[in-house]
């Protein structure tokens, strides 16, 4: 089965600065959005995600965002290199169902294929030109791992420079269902920020303001972000 036929059922940044933070929101966050994960995959799973696996895959994330921001190559170029983390690491289709929310149960297969294509892009440049428009070096760190029902959070800590010589520290928090067929992040929670609530949120307003039109949001999706 391949990534753009998959139907399951629902790296840092700097957070929008509108977005509410705090270790109340980022404990309510991880909640919620564990609760909404356990509706997504299916209850049996041929093989579930082990804790060192899960603690691996973000080792590995955390070293390619290590690279990338201390590449010094274009930011474009930087970019570039982030969406290859969400074709690697993320589970991007799952992603793209759940931030379209009732819209991906009425859209074709080749709706949603084009959809997460384009969609992969957008959180890439979206994030990445927060990320790497600011920053000038850094280090990523994998800090623990915990696990609520049936999903791991792995927590990290991002020690980031930025391009006037600031220094910066973000407390990032990644999650992986145990349930999932692949081992691959859904979600990332920055500073209190969830990614996986602001997405949910946002999509469905850029939808609404096309009427519903899901084709002319994907053709419009490129030129965002």
């Amino acid at each position: 089965m391949t990534d753009a036929s998959r139907r399951p059922p629902s790296v840092p940044f700097s957070p929008p600065l509108s977005a509410p933070s705090g270790p109340g929101l980022s404990r309510r966050s991880l909640l919620m959005t564990g609760a909404a994960a356990a509706l997504i995959w299916p209850a049996s799973a041929a093989r579930a995600v082990t804790q060192a696996q899960a603690r691996s895959l973000i080792e590995q994330v955390a070293a390619e965002l290590t690279a990338i921001v201390g590449s010094g190559g274009s930011v474009e170029a930087m970019i570039g290199r982030f969406e290859q983390v969400f074709a690697r690491f993320a589970d991007m289709p799952v992603i793209a169902r759940s931030v379209l929310g009732p819209v991906a149960r009425q859209a074709s297969a080749q709706q949603l294929a084009r959809f997460t294509a384009a969609y992969q892009g957008y959180l890439a440049r979206k994030y990445g030109r927060m990320l790497f428009g600011g920053y000038a070096s850094g280090n990523v760190q994998v800090t623990g791992i915990s696990k609520s029902g049936t999903v791991y959070s792995v927590t990290s800590v991002a020690r980031m420079v930025r391009r006037s010589g600031a220094r910066e520290t973000l407390n990032v928090v990644w999650q992986i269902s145990e349930r999932s067929p692949e081992v691959r992040f859904f979600n990332l929670v920055i500073d209190g920020v969830n990614l996986f609530t602001i997405e949910r949120e946002e999509v469905p307003a850029l939808l609404e303001a096309r009427r519903g039109n899901l084709d002319r949001l994907i053709a419009d999706l490129p030129r965002l972000g």
